[in-house]
């Protein structure tokens, strides 16, 4: 009977301990972004698709997360981190090789928090070096006239690809989008003049393409 009370003991105190723990846990989220206005921003961009009747591409538009420095000096075991538009749990904190803080997830994933241009940091895999980013609006754009296209997706080749003309940018989006990633915003940036048109896309390399 002795033995039963004590072993009914100990499970009420791991289950007090884990409740605790789980009361105690945190989720860190990105703080706002830094870009204060469209007009003549040169941003990462989903570009989908075109309206012909509108004349308007759907864009999502994305940029870096950013994270509070003494938020993630805080990060513990069972915190919950929002990155790239998805949740994860840490597994763990350690420290990457050069440094930078580093969490280990349930998941497997490795997050290392690197210093941005302030106080900040962003938020890197360190699968494919991504960064991660998140959407931040959704807007439907016009292309400016003589809208260019700029390619250097292909490591290979050292002089960028310019397209100019929308007719033949939107042949290069649907090739791209049947046979790669199309112009996703991993490796994609728009530029905006003041009127808020698209007067350029450049697409750079990605480990997906």
């Amino acid at each position: 009977m002795k033995m039963m009370k004590k072993s009914v003991s100990m499970i009420l105190a791991v289950m007090i301990l884990f409740v605790v723990s789980m009361a105690a846990a945190k989720t860190i989220e990105p703080e706002e972004t830094e870009i204060e206005r469209l007009a003549g921003a040169t941003l990462h961009a989903t570009v989908g698709e075109y309206d012909t009747d509108l004349r308007t591409f759907e864009v999502a538009l994305y940029a870096d997360d950013r994270f509070d420095a003494d938020d993630i000096a805080k990060l513990a075991a069972g915190d919950i981190l929002l990155a790239g538009g998805w949740l994860y749990t840490v597994k763990e904190m350690t420290t990457a090789p050069d440094g930078e803080p580093m969490a280990v997830t349930e998941d497997g994933y490795e997050i290392v928090f690197i210093p941005a241009d302030d106080d900040d940091l962003f938020a890197q895999s360190t699968d494919d070096d991504r960064r991660y980013m998140s959407v931040f609006a959704v807007l439907n754009l016009p292309a400016a006239a003589g809208i260019i296209y700029e390619d250097d997706s292909d490591p290979e080749v050292w002089e960028t690809m310019v397209t100019e003309g929308l007719d033949e940018i939107l042949k290069i989006k649907a090739e791209k989008e049947e046979t790669s990633i199309g112009f996703d915003y991993y490796a994609t940036e728009i530029t905006l003049n003041e009127k808020l048109e698209i007067v350029k896309i450049h697409q750079y390399y990605d480990v997906a393409q």
